[in-house]
């Protein structure tokens, strides 16, 4: 698999770690534990600086708090990637076939895993312990990685939740390339309905 499909994929394991609270500056999503289950659409648009151009994805992910994700895209090509404790498994539609990536077969994926685990905590001290924390607007956390790992990846994440902070709307990664990721989500559902075969990886 890409270096940055594995990479992009891992960044959705933002929503897998939903926090319960926090302090001012570490302020994150509110009444986490109420729910198990969040799923929305989202668009993905990737602006790459040297070529002038962007790039849009389209599709929709389902995450358990603490537990599975599942990311897929339908446009513009169609594909579902599952994240679990171990693996990361990522199915084409277009071709039928499947790639499975152990997590301690790279150990940059657990390194980024952590550290994301730490984004949506609400606990400063385990942000401090990567990245330096600022609150530029209400609503929105700035983060600036400290750790060299992670300043190979990204230069700075920005958060941005909903005004009564229920729900991340936005995620913003400036790379040290100059190129920018940006993840909208959209009608976001808590626990809702889900099919029984849901969590399995296609064509199973």
């Amino acid at each position: 698999m890409p270096h940055r499909l594995t990479f992009s994929a891992l960044l959705f394991c933002l929503l897998a770690a939903l926090p319960g609270g926090g302090t001012e500056i570490g302020d994150g999503l509110r009444g986490a534990a109420e729910y198990r289950v969040v799923t929305a659409d989202f668009r993905q648009i990737r602006r790459l600086k040297e070529l002038g151009m962007e790039l849009t994805i389209r599709g929709s992910m389902a995450s358990e708090r603490n537990g599975r994700l599942r990311w897929q895209v339908d446009s513009p090509t169609r594909s579902v990637t599952l994240i679990g404790s171990e693996t990361l498994r990522h199915f084409d539609r277009e071709t039928g076939k499947t790639a499975v990536i152990r997590k301690d077969s790279f150990p940059w994926l657990r390194i980024m895993g952590d550290a994301m685990n730490d984004w949506l905590t609400g606990d400063p001290e385990r942000l401090a312990r990567r990245f330096k924390v600022s609150r530029p607007s209400p609503g929105t956390l700035l983060l600036a990685p400290t750790d060299p790992g992670l300043q190979q990846f990204c230069r700075s994440v920005e958060l941005s939740f909903s005004p009564d902070r229920r729900e991340l709307r936005k995620i913003r990664i400036d790379e040290p390339s100059g190129d920018e990721l940006e993840i909208i989500f959209l009608n976001v559902k808590r626990d809702p309905p889900l099919p029984p075969d849901f969590w399995r990886m296609p064509p199973e």
